[in-house]
């Protein structure tokens, strides 16, 4: 029956109970008639019990009826041979009710075992796990529908199976040797074992597979939980920290791992090597211990000011290992777990580097002197033939000879002004960028281009700040003797700044003629226009250092528009 459990009896009186309960009930009556006819009334009333307590255990929805329908066929056949004997029917309708009280007592604890039987039916069935029932020969009786799903097969063709066949090959022995193990009692009741179940479609899955044997009921329940993600996921954080283990040994970089008082965890081999120290040794002592003390307050603000709060700090420091000679190091630190505070710290050798850095540095000091002092001799000599020849220009009469001498003194203004522009381009990048108060750069290149007073500046950049080369006052000059040199009649010079979606846009303007549509690609190119040829090329390359940009997009006949590209963290407003 559907809705008796799934608990089993095999008792040979279940099976035969319908014809049993038959045959108890026709022998009660037939030995009612005869106790009845040979003036017998005791005992045989006595064998109505067994029938009724029958159908109550084995039909506990029909037992009260049954004795009921056996107490009135019990009372008609006394009447009958009694005929109405009152003493004897008073005698027996109470035996009657005594009959129905007992089926019905015996139906409640029937419905009661019952009902303990159907909720751990009801359990397993939904239980997440996939989960069978194996009678006391090892059969499979009853199964969850997860573990038809989990095997592919239904609890019809299961039930025609052996149960160990839901596994592969190699794991049914293990299967087997837990099973026996469990019926024997060798192990835990409860035991555990990783296995594969192949489905009938050929599908694997990794299950965790429990079997407990209830020797009270002669069943055994197993049950297999999916752990193929588990596995899946298993084998991939494997892969990845061996991975990680390898980028971690074979990183050209010293890695340390430690925590905010600079205890140290763990170290790849470079870093051994760096500090040369064995690991067993660096672990007994600390970052802050190995450099020098000089840095380690700088270490400790960076800890709780930023490496706590996820930023990566990085400072440059030096060590002196024994038997090593003085070492520079780039440390880079970040935090990889809040909650124990512990931080990864790159440390990179930087001592060729800045060895190598020292005599570029002194290379280029050397170079910059040079190109000073031989700068400084050829503008003397410069300022020499130009005095010789505006002398020269002013004694001589011969046209012909007046024109030679022009043109030789505008040779010599051209090799000026590349003179001059060498030391502008010599001077970029010399120094670290800085911020600048735009309005205060706007001044002093307006003031060092001489407006003439005609031009107005119009100006949209109050408490502007840019992050830039410190000659970021060259760029607004060269763009207004740009403007006052090729603009024509130009009486307005506007400057402002707008916000764009990655960059702030400061934007130069005037109402000159501006640049023709042919020359806007050509005119930040070394030597490109007239007279001074470099302005513009120097403008482009000194926003480069920074990484700003700067694009030509106004019309000719309506005035330039200069946009100057700037990344936002460069710019700054204050009130």
């Amino acid at each position: 029956m559907t809705d008796e459990g799934y608990i089993p009896d095999n008792s040979p009186v279940k099976k035969t109970a319908p014809y049993i309960i038959a045959a108890t009930a026709l022998a009660c009556f037939f030995i009612t008639i005869f106790c009845l006819l040979e003036d017998i009334n005791i005992i045989y009333p006595h064998l109505y019990y067994i029938p009724i307590i029958l159908t109550a255990l084995f039909y506990p929805k029909k037992g009260t009826a049954f004795a009921a329908l056996i107490g009135v066929i019990y009372i008609f056949t006394t009447f009958v041979i009694t005929e109405g004997n009152p003493s004897i029917i008073v005698e027996n309708l109470i035996r009657v009710i005594v009959f129905i009280g007992i089926a019905a007592v015996v139906s409640a604890i029937a419905f009661l075992l019952r009902e303990d039987n159907l909720k751990y039916k009801n359990l397993m069935d939904s239980s997440g796990a996939a989960s069978a029932v194996l009678d006391n020969k090892g059969r499979i009786i009853h199964v969850n529908a997860t573990f038809e799903s989990i095997t592919g097969y239904s609890l019809k063709e299961l039930k025609r199976e052996n149960w160990v066949s839901i596994f592969a090959n190699e794991y049914r022995g293990i299967a087997l040797m837990l099973y026996k193990d469990s019926i024997e009692g060798k192990r835990a009741s409860r035991y555990n074992e990783d296995l594969i179940v192949k489905s009938k479609t050929g599908n694997e899955s990794y299950v965790l597979a429990t079997i407990k044997h209830i020797p009270e009921l002669e069943i055994t329940l197993i049950s297999l939980v999916d752990i193929t993600e588990k596995k899946k996921i298993e084998k991939i954080v494997a892969v990845q920290k061996e991975r990680y283990k390898k980028l971690f040994q074979q990183s050209i970089d010293g890695i340390v791992i430690h925590n905010s008082e600079g205890r140290i965890f763990n170290a790849n081999s470079e870093a051994l090597k760096i500090f040369g120290m064995n690991l067993r040794d660096l672990k007994n002592t600390s970052l802050l211990s190995i450099i020098p003390e000089e840095f380690h307050e700088r270490f400790k603000n960076a800890i709780n000011n930023e490496i706590k709060k996820g930023q990566t700090y990085g400072i440059e420091a030096w060590i002196e290992p024994e038997r090593r000679d003085h070492i520079d190091l780039e440390i880079r630190s970040t935090i990889v777990d809040e909650k124990t505070n512990v931080i990864l710290s790159i440390i990179r050798d930087i001592t060729t580097r800045k060895k190598n850095e020292k005599a570029l540095e002194m290379a280029s000091k050397k170079l910059n002197l040079l190109s000073s002092i031989t700068r400084h001799d050829i503008l003397n000599h410069i300022m020499v033939a130009r005095i010789n020849l505006e002398f020269a220009l002013e004694d001589e009469k011969d046209e012909d000879v007046k024109e030679f001498i022009s043109k030789s003194t505008t040779a010599i203004d051209t090799i000026q002004r590349q003179i001059e522009f060498s030391r502008d381009y010599q001077d970029m990048g010399g120094n670290p960028p800085k911020w600048h108060n735009l309005e205060e750069i706007v001044g002093s290149g307006t003031k060092s281009q001489h407006l003439p007073p005609g031009i107005t500046v119009l100006k949209k950049i109050k408490g502007v700040k840019i992050f830039a080369d410190p000659m970021l006052e060259k760029v607004i000059s060269n763009l207004i003797g740009n403007t006052i040199m090729h603009g024509g009649d130009v009486s307005t010079i506007s400057i402002s700044i707008e916000e764009g979606e990655q960059n702030y846009h400061l934007i130069y303007e005037d109402n000159g003629k501006g640049i023709p549509e042919k020359d806007k690609m050509k005119i930040f190119r070394p030597g490109f226009g007239r007279n001074q040829g470099f302005g513009l090329y120097l403008v482009a390359e000194i926003l480069s250092i920074t990484g700003a940009s700067i694009t030509e997009k106004g019309s000719e006949n309506k005035g330039v528009r200069f946009e100057m590209l700037f990344p936002k963290q460069d710019v700054r407003f204050s009130d």
